[in-house]
């Protein structure tokens, strides 16, 4: 006949597999040896900045940054997190001039092939196509992060149409070089 281990003993397995459960989520999260937030603004930022001005040399696109944001999970306790780890955020955007006569699904590739040529891996620029009067495109640099390229035709009512094209950069979750904790 076996006999009910006391209450004590069930509490501290429960703990056990619950910390073993966190440790195991969290362990494929960050290698240690992975890339900081800082290689991958370094791997991804530049080249598609380049990229986004390729297609349209005349124009100076515009930059914002996004920011950082801490991703490393809550404790064991579940009420403190440490920004160990970040995930960091930036857009890249221009407005084509009117003469420009590229349709927002020309605009999408261009910037995709240019960010392919530049390490960049997603989809093939035959296979993007608009929706909804919007064409948007999902590439990702592994080891870093991804980049959304959008595009869409802006029918403003005092000026003439023009073509707005935008890229949206997110990192994974990396390791932070500037925490110290």
């Amino acid at each position: 006949m076996s006999r009910p281990l006391p209450l004590t003993w069930a509490l501290r397995a429960a703990a056990l597999l619950a910390l073993a459960g966190t440790t195991t989520a969290c362990a494929g999260r960050v290698d240690p040896s992975a890339r900081s937030d800082r290689q991958a603004w370094d791997a991804m930022y530049q080249p598609t900045l380049d990229a986004v001005k390729a297609v349209d040399p005349r124009i100076k696109p515009d930059e914002s940054p996004g920011g950082h944001s801490g991703c490393h999970p809550t404790d064991f306790i579940g009420d403190s997190t440490d920004d160990s780890e970040v995930i960091g955020s930036a857009y890249i955007y221009f407005y084509a001039s009117p003469s420009d006569k590229r349709s927002p699904t020309q605009l999408v590739r261009e910037v995709v092939t240019r960010m392919e040529a530049k390490g960049w891996k997603g989809p093939h620029p035959d296979g993007i196509a608009p929706v909804n009067g919007k064409v948007s495109a999902t590439l990702k640099m592994p080891g870093s992060g991804s980049a959304t390229i959008t595009s869409k035709h802006e029918r403003p009512t005092v000026a003439p149409p023009f073509n707005s094209v935008a890229v949206s950069l997110t990192t994974e979750c990396l390791r932070n070089s500037d925490w110290h904790g």
